[in-house]
């Protein structure tokens, strides 16, 4: 844009057309000097797109049902109280027919639950509450979760179904101390 501004003077002023050639030369070494800063800086841009990163990032939390435990949930029960939503939208959908009808009835199936912390197995009865609206989990839940890992009120524990073993698995997620 300049050039052509400065040529516009050239043309009105009369000035010698050698001015008019050194201005073009000048201009064809700035485009042929920018052409070549273009494309190292695009080398330098494709080098900077292959380049990748070797960090993981989890997009979501993989523990699909998170509870806090109450006062009932570390009782001497020995149940785990679990939401309507959370037994009908992650428990039973992963049951096969047998066992969602068993759960469904309120006679309970028995669902295996691993424990990554600890890496052993249990087996628990998942049993349909209707009087409650909810949905609980049976059996040895005391001995073999809250007395064996400790847990208390206010602890938060998370479950997911894992396809491959075909049990849910369970984990401390967080202490309240």
């Amino acid at each position: 844009m300049q050039y052509q501004e400065i040529t516009g003077f050239v043309e009105s002023s009369h000035v010698s057309t050698d001015l008019s050639l050194s201005l073009a030369s000048s201009e064809n070494k700035s485009n042929e000097r920018n052409r070549k800063g273009r494309k190292k800086k695009s080398m330098k841009m494709e080098n900077d797109e292959w380049k990748c990163s070797t960090s993981l990032v989890l997009c979501e939390n993989p523990w699909k049902i998170r509870k806090v435990l109450t006062t009932s949930d570390t009782g001497g029960l020995s149940r785990l109280l679990l939401r309507e939503y959370v037994g009908e939208n992650f428990m039973l959908p992963v049951l096969d027919a047998h066992a969602h009808r068993k759960v469904i009835s309120g006679t309970g199936s028995s669902v295996s639950v691993w424990d990554v912390d600890t890496m052993s197995m249990h087996n628990l009865i998942l049993k349909r509450w209707p009087s409650l609206n909810s949905f609980v989990l049976v059996g040895k839940w005391n001995r073999d979760f809250v007395l064996r890992r400790a847990l208390n009120t206010g602890d938060e524990i998370g479950l997911l179904w894992d396809s491959f073993k075909h049990c849910f698995l369970f984990s401390v997620l967080k202490r309240n101390h």
